[in-house]
């Protein structure tokens, strides 16, 4: 058990408050060689309050920050937290577009943006938002992104007595049930929707994940987009409300990954399975000294079974979790013992603080070894989809369980084991088939590093799969031989009737593979076809 146990907050700031009065002189964060201690941080986080008090933010308001992770990142966060605003995270590497729905969407009043140097094109975009949203009332920046903008540097002023008494009685006075941040889906299936967590879950997951990890004062290194629940919620807020210290990354790169690793003593690593897999492919990475490394954690998608192989002789725990944005917490985790096969098919078991259950499309209880919707219930689930009722309610079934849409066999010992998306699933001659069992058979393959299947239009069986693979660096395998793996450990409609052999993967923002462009992939490969 923790030496330092973590407190029970409604706000995550309220998490900087209580490790500030017991380590003030403990670093917090660091960038670039740059550290604040929690004393520090608590400062600029009180004088940016006041300061956005002061420039008309009020209670419920939206503010959305255009940044990569980084301490002002952290800074402007808990401040809205403390005065009762909401964030709304922008991506650096959003196209103008994708800038333009999610300020659309969620109308903010202020823009906060610290655009890299690295994208001169940004400075444009947000122009165009200032200008173009109708409102965003007062523009911040970082670096000289608008001449009329208010300088980020402004906002960290010591408040005047004045403003300081404002802002406790505001900051005393915020509603926990209120929105804390609002989070956009990837939009694989559509456009982005905004989902809402508040203030209180996104505190009590922070309590539930910093409790279950149990790991005294982490060292973390923050290089996830803060504009997702990974980013924002896991890397950062969780080891906050751990009373760690976190060390940010503006952009993930493998090789800085590996050296910052070392040179900071990481002590919790988490990371999405793409990320562990390019920093490993870095010459050198089995030579490097990781002995810091207590704990080595990863979600979102699955590890292969021999790069765990590989994590596991770093010495470290080894842990996969479950969760979505909608969940905002981690409702699934693996045991610390669990081997390597278990670890690299299961997302573990669900945690029994929280609720859990497997359900077929009539919402009926499946029994072990049979797919069903994962459908969970708890203090940390979204509010609902801003400006989307429908969407909201068809989120939620009648008795409060949220769909999470993920599909998922119990196994015998307990762990849950993905097979798909609800929508994922397709029927071939008349068989349900689940592409992640036939990712997991591909992957089982010595030499496959990635894999997706995906369904494709069959005159003869209605939809068959078609797998893209990916291979382990140096290594070879032939679809051919591929496909004798496959029909070696899957009955005869689950085999995909095409594999293709790919250098790379589409991959989305995330991390994740981008199935809907293999869709299309696919599309213009057979109309190509057809017009020959």
């Amino acid at each position: 058990m923790s030496a330092n146990a973590i407190p029970r907050c409604e706000r995550v700031v309220d998490f900087l408050d209580h490790w500030c009065a017991i380590q003030p002189d403990v670093v917090l964060d660091e960038f670039d060689g740059v550290e604040r201690t929690y004393r520090q941080v608590k400062r600029d986080v009180d004088a940016c309050a006041a300061s956005l008090l002061s420039l008309g933010i009020r209670p419920g308001d939206r503010v959305a920050m255009l940044t990569d992770p980084r301490p002002e990142f952290l800074t402007v966060f808990l401040a809205l937290s403390r005065v009762g605003a909401s964030w709304v995270g922008l991506s650096p590497r959003y196209t103008r577009g994708e800038l333009e729905h999610v300020v659309v969407d969620s109308r903010p009043t202020m823009l906060i943006a610290i655009t890299p140097a690295r994208e001169p094109t940004l400075s444009d975009d947000v122009h165009a938002l200032a200008r173009d949203s109708g409102s965003i009332r007062h523009v911040v920046s970082v670096g000289d992104v608008q001449s009329r903008a208010t300088p980020f540097e402004r906002l960290l002023a010591e408040p005047a007595p004045d403003a300081a008494a404002r802002l406790e009685a505001i900051a005393g006075g915020v509603d926990p049930e209120a929105i804390a941040l609002i989070v956009y889906t990837s939009g694989t299936t559509g456009e982005p929707k905004g989902a809402m967590i508040s203030h209180r879950a996104l505190a009590i997951g922070c309590w539930l994940q910093g409790t279950r990890i149990d790991h005294d004062r982490p060292r973390t290194l923050a290089n996830l987009p803060v504009n997702h629940i990974g980013g924002v919620m896991d890397l950062v807020s969780v080891p906050l409300a751990m009373g760690g210290t976190i060390h940010f990354m503006d952009r993930f790169g493998p090789e800085r990954t590996l050296s910052l690793l070392q040179a900071r003593r990481i002590t919790m690593w988490g990371q999405i399975p793409t990320m562990f897999q390019l920093v490993a492919a870095v010459p050198g990475f089995d030579e490097a000294d990781l002995s810091s490394l207590q704990s080595i954690w990863w979600g979102g998608s699955s590890m292969p079974k021999a790069l765990v192989a590989r994590l596991r002789s770093t010495g470290a725990r080894l842990g996969t979790v479950y969760g979505l944005t909608e969940s905002c917490v981690s409702v699934a985790y693996n045991d610390d013992d669990a081997d390597d096969e278990t670890l690299a098919e299961t997302v573990g078991r669900p945690d029994p603080r929280l609720e859990l259950r497997l359900v077929d499309a009539d919402g009926h209880p499946v029994s072990n070894e049979a797919p069903g919707e994962i459908q969970v219930r708890n203090q940390c689930l979204m509010t609902g989809y801003l400006g989307l009722p429908g969407a909201t309610r068809e989120a939620f079934a009648a008795d409060g369980y949220l769909r999470t849409g993920d599909l998922a066999v119990r196994r015998a010992d307990g762990n849950l084991q993905l097979v798909g998306r609800v929508e994922d699933m397709f029927k071939s001659g008349g068989y349900n088939v689940y592409p992640r069992e036939i990712e997991l058979a591909l992957e089982s393959h010595p030499s496959v590093d990635m894999t997706a299947v995906i369904a494709v239009t069959d005159p003869i069986y209605h939809e068959v799969g078609h797998a893209f693979v990916t291979l382990r660096r140096g290594e070879r395998a032939t679809p051919a031989e591929l496909e004798r793996w496959c029909r070696d450990r899957l009955a005869n409609y689950k085999v995909p009737k095409l594999i293709v052999v790919r250098d790379e993967l589409p991959l989305l923002r995330t991390g994740k593979v981008d199935k809907r462009a293999l869709n299309h992939l696919v599309a213009g490969t057979d109309a190509l076809q057809s017009a020959r």
